[in-house]
C-alpha cells in the first residue's frame, strides 16, 4: 500500500523521534519517540576487563597445575607439601647454595605465580598518574637495578627489610628477568638440562595478542580457532577486526595513514576550491603536490604563493575551530620518512608503494618482535637500526573506508578531473556496482561494513527498527526525511553546551563591564540590544557595509538608527547564526534589500555613502575580530539570483552531510532502489529546525522531557516537504504572534502576506504547538487523554533482552550469622577520615549508644572503649558548638548528629594512630573496621569457591533481567522479578530460560 505520507525521523545519541504527516492534507498521521541506552563502547571495555582478568586467572591457575605435575612427576615436589613463609630468603639462597625438595618446590612455584610483566606491543602501556611511573617507565627504572649486578629476589628481599613491603607498583618486573632469576637457581641443584628446560618453559610461556582467546582444542568465536561447518578453522583476527572496502566488498580496507589514503584524501581536498571560480588543473596539481612531498603537508600562505593568488581568493576549502584553513596533512609519510631520511635514504611521495607497505605492516602487526619480522622479509633491504626504529614506531593506527584497489582507482581520476570523491564514486557507479544489494529483503538493515562509533551504530539500528514497523503499519511512504545529531556521544553533548554557556556567561560579563564604563545600566538592555552592541565592538564601531561611524548612545537608545541584518539572505543562506550577522544602518540595510554585499555594491546601491567595493574589501580583510567564516559571506561573490547558486547555497545548509547521516541516507536510498520501491530519502540539517522553531516560538527544554524528538520529527518532515522554505521561514518581517492569537485560537490574516500565510500553513504550526504542550501536560498528569485534541506523543524503550550479562556487581561481601539471621558485614576503610559518612555514622552510634553492631565491640571490647573514650571525651569538650554537634529529640529520646569533623581525624593529628589494646602497649595499629551493616538479602551465594566457616561469601548486587507483570483474578496487578540468577543456559534445548524450581505458586496466591 502507497500513500502521500511523509516520515521525518530525528535520530539522537539516545531517541529515534518519528512523525508522519499526510501531505495532501496536511494532517499528523502518527508520532512518537523511541528510547534507548546510548550505545558507549564502555560496557564492552568492561565485559572485556572482567574478561580479561578471568583468563589471566585462569592462565596463571593453568601454569601453577602445570609446574607442580612437573614438579611431582620428577620427584621434586612431594604430595604433602605445604607452603613455606620465607620464600624470598629462599630464593635468594637458592642462587648460590643447594636448596631441599621443599625448598626448590616454595621457589619455583612463587616464580611461577608472579612471573613479571612484558611489554609486547609498541602500544601497550599502563596509565600514568601524578605518583605512579607507567608500567613501562616501572620496568625500565628496575632494569637498571637488575645491570647493577641483582637479581629480583635480592632487590626485594632488600624491600622487605628497609620499606617493610614488597607489594606495589614499583613491584614490577620484567618477564625475562625473573626467568634469568630461576635459571641461576635451577644450575645450583641436580637437575638435569632437559627438566631446567621444560621448568623455564612453563614459567616463559605467554599467549601472543594477536592470538586471542581459545586454542585448537577448545575453539571459540571470540579467538582465531573458530568452528565453521563443524570443522575447526583458524582465522587472522586482526583481518577479521579490519573490515572490507566501501566500494569492493571483497577487499580489506586500506590503513588510513598509508600515503596512497591520504592522496585520496589531499586530491578531494583540492578538488573542492576554487580560485576566482575556476578548479585547480592537474598542472597546478602537480606543483602542490611537490611542496607535500618535501613537507608533508602545505599551508593556505604557501599553497596562495604557489597558485600566485591571494588567500581570499582561495575558496571551498575545510576550516578548524579556530577558523583556520586546514588541508590533509600526511602523518605517516612524515613520520617514516623521518625515520628514513635520518639513516641516508632519500624519501618522496614516488616511494608510496614501499611506505605503504611499511604503514600496513606497522598498522596491522603491534608485536615488537612480529613488526621485525615482517619488514625484514620486505624486498627493501631495510638496514637493523631501521627495523628495530620502526619496529618500536607507535601512533601508526587505524583504517581508511576505501581499500588500496579503490584508492589508486580513484586517485588518478580525482588528479585529473574536477569532481570531489563523493561525486567520483558517483559518477564512476561503483557504489552500485559492488555493494551487496538489499533486494528481496522484507526489512532494512544496517551497513555491517560502515565504520560507525557504537553510538551511531545503536542509534541507526534503532531507528531502521522504528522504520520497519511503522512501514508495516502504514505501507511504503512517499518521501522520508532524516534529521541527525551532530554530537558524537553524551559527554561530547555536555561538553558543546557547557562551552556554549560558558562562551555566553563571559561574554556577558565582559559586556557588563563595557557598558558600566560607558555609564549605562546592564540590567536595563535587552537582548537585542545586547546583540547590536557586540557587533558594534566587533566591526570596530562602524557600520558593515559603508564604515559609516556609529554613535553609540543612539545604537543603544533608538532602536530605528540600525538594524541587524543577514549577509547572505536567510531565504537563501537558511544560516541564523552570529556568522552571518552584521550591525548596519537603517539606510544601508534598506538599499542593500535580499543582496549580498558584493551585488548591492554591483549595483550601485551604495552609490553617495562614501565607500568602493574595493575599500569595502580592504576593511573587511583588516579587521582581526571578524571571524574567517563571517568573512567568506561579506566577500561572497556568487550572484545569488541565479537559480543555480541558491539552490547550491540551500543544499548546502539544508542537507547534513556528515558521514553518520549520509550511511543511513545510502542503506534507505539502496534498500528502496534495490526493491523497486519508489520512496524517496532526503537529509536535513539541524540548523533548519532550530531556525523554524525559534520563529514560531516553540522552544525546547532537553531536560524536561523527551517529548521534542517527535516534534523535531513533525518539523523535519514539514520543513522539507510542505514548502515551508517558502513560506513563514522566509519571512522576516512578522513574529508567528502577529499571525494567532493563542486565548481565542483565531488566525489573524495579513492580506499583504497572504502569498506567505494561508491559513492551512498558520494551522500547521497551531496543531504543532498544542500537539507538544497536551501531551507535556498529559504526561505530567495535569490534563486526561479525552480532553486533548490530539493523541498524545507516543513514548516507547528498547528493551535489553540478552540474558548473558553481569549477574551483579564485583565487590565481595562476607557475612555473620547472629541469633540465626545472616548479616551482610562492612568496612570502614580509615576512620580517621574527616568526612567519610560511614565514619560519622561510627561517631554517632557511639555516641547514641547504637554501637552493638561492630565487630570490635563484640570481640575486642578493650580496644573498642578507647575508641568510645575518645570519642565521648570530645563530644564532652565541644557539645555546646553549634558547628560541631547538633542535639534533636526524636520520641522522647536524644539524639547527637555529628556536624563538624570527625573527631578522630583531630586525635590522629594530635596523638597519631590508635593501636589495639595490649598490656604492653605496643599493639598494632587501628586503621579499619567492620560492622553488620544490615539483614542479608536479595543476594548470590559464591561461598563454595572460599574456605569458610559458620558464615557466607555472597555478591550483593543482583540485577534484574526483566519484571512480569500479571492482572489477578482479583482485579490487582502483581510483578514477579526474574533476575539473572535465575536464567540459565540449556544446551539440551539450545536457548536461554528460567531455573526449575520444585515448588511453584499461582501468582494470586503471592
Amino acid at each position: 500500500m502507497d500513500n502521500k505520507y511523509v516520515l521525518g525521523l530525528d535520530i539522537g545519541i539516545s531517541s529515534c523521534g518519528y512523525g508522519i504527516i499526510d501531505l495532501e492534507t496536511g494532517k499528523f498521521v502518527d508520532y512518537g519517540v523511541r528510547l534507548f541506552k546510548e550505545g558507549t563502547a564502555e560496557d564492552n571495555g568492561k565485559r572485556r576487563d572482567a574478561r580479561s582478568r578471568r583468563r589471566l586467572t585462569s592462565r596463571r591457575h593453568t601454569r601453577i597445575m602445570d609446574m607442580q605435575k612437573l614438579l611431582k612427576e620428577n620427584g621434586i615436589m612431594s604430595n604433602d607439601y605445604h607452603p613455606l613463609q620465607n620464600v624470598y630468603e629462599l630464593r635468594c639462597k637458592g642462587l648460590s647454595e643447594k636448596l631441599t625438595n621443599d625448598e626448590l618446590t616454595a621457589a619455583i612455584l612463587h616464580i611461577t605465580k608472579h612471573r613479571g610483566s612484558v611489554i609486547e606491543t609498541v602500544e601497550e602501556d599502563a596509565k600514568k598518574s601524578d605518583d605512579e611511573l607507567s608500567l613501562k617507565a616501572t620496568l625500565q627504572h628496575n632494569e637498571k637495578l637488575i645491570k647493577q649486578g641483582k637479581y629480583i629476589c635480592q632487590i626485594q628481599l632488600d624491600n622487605l627489610n628497609n620499606k617493610d613491603h614488597i607489594r606495589g607498583h614499583e613491584n614490577n618486573f620484567s618477564t625475562k628477568d625473573y626467568v634469568n632469576e630461576l635459571n641461576e637457581i635451577l644450575h645450583h641443584q641436580d637437575l638435569d638440562e632437559p627438566l631446567i628446560q621444560k621448568i623455564i618453559d612453563i614459567v616463559a610461556r605467554r599467549r601472543a595478542y594477536y592470538e586471542g582467546p581459545g586454542s585448537e582444542k577448545s575453539p571459540t568465536p571470540y579467538g582465531r580457532f573458530i568452528e565453521v561447518d563443524g570443522r575447526i578453522k583458524e582465522i587472522d583476527l586482526i583481518e577479521k577486526m579490519r573490515g572490507k572496502c566501501s566500494v569492493f566488498p571483497d577487499e580489506l580496507r586500506a590503513p588510513k595513514m598509508a600515503v596512497t589514503a591520504d592522496l585520496f584524501n589531499f586530491l578531494n581536498d583540492m578538488n573542492n576550491l576554487t580560485i576566482d571560480g575556476d578548479k585547480l588543473s592537474p598542472e597546478e596539481k602537480k606543483g602542490i603536490l611537490t611542496i607535500v612531498s618535501q613537507k608533508g603537508n602545505i599551508t593556505l600562505r604557501q599553497l596562495a604563493k604557489e597558485l600566485n593568488v591571494d588567500e581570499v581568493d582561495i575558496k571551498g576549502y575545510r576550516i578548524d575551530k579556530n577558523q583556520k584553513a586546514i588541508f590533509t596533512e600526511f602523518k605517516g609519510y612524515k613520520k617514516i620518512k623521518s625515520i628514513l631520511e635520518k639513516e641516508g635514504y632519500s624519501i618522496s611521495l614516488n616511494d608510496y608503494e614501499m611506505l605503504d607497505r611499511i604503514i600496513e605492516i606497522l598498522t596491522n602487526k603491534k608485536g615488537i618482535q612480529e613488526r621485525k619480522d615482517y619488514l625484514y622479509h620486505l624486498e627493501y633491504r631495510l638496514s637493523d637500526s631501521v627495523v628495530d626504529t620502526l619496529a618500536n614506531t607507535t601512533g601508526i593506527t587505524g583504517y581508511h573506508s576505501l581499500s588500496f584497489k579503490a584508492l589508486n582507482l580513484l586517485n588518478k581520476e580525482l588528479f585529473e578531473s574536477e569532481m570531489n570523491q563523493m561525486q567520483l564514486l558517483h559518477e564512476l557507479k561503483l557504489f552500485d556496482k559492488n555493494r551487496v544489494s538489499h533486494k528481496g529483503k522484507k526489512n532494512i538493515e544496517s551497513d555491517p561494513e560502515a565504520i560507525l562509533s557504537p553510538v551511531a551504530k545503536r542509534a541507526q539500528n534503532e531507528t531502521f527498527k522504528v522504520v520497519n514497523a511503522l512501514r508495516k503499519k502504514y505501507g511504503e511512504f512517499d518521501s522520508i526525511v532524516v534529521e541527525m545529531t551532530r554530537d558524537k556521544n553524551s559527554d561530547e553533548k555536555k561538553k558543546r553546551i557547557s562551552n556554549y554557556q560558558k562562551n555566553r556567561e563571559n561574554g556577558s560579563k565582559e559586556m557588563d563591564k563595557f557598558l558600566n564604563e560607558k555609564g549605562y545600566d546592564p540590567t536595563k538592555i535587552n537582548g537585542k540590544t545586547r546583540m547590536k552592541i557586540s557587533l558594534y565592538l566587533q566591526q570596530g564601531g562602524k557600520s558593515a557595509y559603508t564604515f559609516e561611524p556609529l554613535d553609540l548612545n543612539r545604537v543603544i537608545k533608538d532602536p530605528k538608527y540600525t538594524e541587524i541584518d543577514h549577509i547572505i539572505p536567510i531565504s537563501i543562506s537558511l544560516d541564523d547564526s552570529q556568522n552571518n550577522k552584521v550591525l548596519a544602518l537603517h539606510s544601508e540595510n534598506q538599499v542593500k534589500g535580499n543582496l549580498t554585499p558584493f551585488m548591492a555594491y554591483a549595483a550601485n546601491k551604495f552609490n553617495g555613502m562614501g565607500c568602493s567595493y574595493s575599500e569595502f574589501k580592504k576593511n573587511v580583510l583588516s579587521n582581526d575580530n571578524i571571524p574567517y567564516k563571517k568573512k567568506l559571506n561579506l566577500l561572497n561573490e556568487e550572484n545569488i539570483t541565479k537559480e543555480e547558486v541558491a539552490k547550491k547555497f540551500i543544499n548546502r545548509n539544508l542537507v547534513d552531510t556528515s558521514y553518520a547521516c549520509r550511511v543511513v541516507l545510502n542503506t534507505l536510498s539502496d534498500y528502496f532502489k534495490d526493491n523497486e520501491i519508489n520512496t524517496k530519502v532526503h537529509t536535513i540539517n539541524g540548523r533548519v529546525t532550530d531556525l523554524f522553531r525559534k520563529k514560531i516560538h516553540l522552544e525546547k527544554d532537553r531536560d524536561e522531557n523527551y517529548l521534542h524528538h517527535a516534534v523535531d520529527a513533525l518539523i523535519v518532515a514539514s520543513v522539507k516537504k510542505m514548502n515551508l522554505l517558502n513560506g513563514y521561514l522566509l519571512k522576516q518581517e512578522h513574529d508567528f504572534n502577529d499571525l494567532y492569537n493563542e486565548e481565542t485560537g483565531e488566525i489573524i490574516t495579513i492580506p499583504d502576506d497572504k502569498v506567505f500565510y494561508d491559513e492551512r500553513y498558520i494551522q500547521y504550526i497551531v496543531n504543532l504547538k498544542t500537539l507538544f504542550e497536551e501531551s507535556s501536560k498529559y504526561y505530567d498528569h495535569v490534563i486526561d487523554e479525552e480532553n486533548m485534541c490530539f493523541n498524545p506523543i507516543k513514548i516507547s524503550h528498547k528493551v535489553n533482552t540478552k540474558p548473558n550479562r553481569q549477574i551483579a556487581d564485583e565487590t565481595i561481601y562476607s557475612t555473620r550469622n547472629v541469633d540465626g539471621t545472616d548479616y551482610l558485614i562492612e568496612k570502614i576503610s580509615n576512620i580517621y577520615d574527616p568526612k567519610d559518612k560511614k565514619c560519622i555514622r561510627l561517631i554517632q552510634d557511639i555516641l547514641n549508644g547504637e554501637d552493638e553492631k561492630y565487630l570490635m565491640e563484640k570481640h575486642d571490647s578493650q580496644t573498642f572503649d578507647l575508641i568510645r573514650n575518645i570519642v565521648k571525651y570530645h563530644y564532652e569538650q565541644f557539645k555546646s558548638d553549634s558547628k560541631m554537634y547538633k542535639v534533636t529529640k526524636k520520641k522522647g529520646k536524644e539524639i547527637i548528629t555529628l556536624v563538624g569533623e570527625n573527631p578522630l581525624t583531630k586525635y590522629k593529628e594530635e596523638n597519631g594512630v590508635i593501636h589495639k589494646y595490649s598490656k604492653k602497649g605496643n599493639g598494632p595499629e587501628i586503621i579499619s573496621m567492620k560492622y553488620e551493616s544490615e539483614k542479608l538479602g536479595n543476594h548470590l551465594d559464591i561461598s563454595s569457591n572460599y574456605q569458610t566457616n559458620n558464615k557466607k561469601v555472597i555478591l550483593k548486587q543482583i540485577k534484574p533481567y526483566r519484571t512480569d507483570f500479571y492482572q489477578c483474578e482479583d482485579g490487582k496487578f502483581r510483578f514477579v522479578t526474574v533476575r539473572y540468577t535465575n536464567v540459565s543456559y540449556h544446551k539440551a534445548k539450545g536457548m536461554y530460560g528460567t531455573t526449575s524450581r520444585k515448588r511453584t505458586h499461582k501468582i494470586d496466591k503471592f
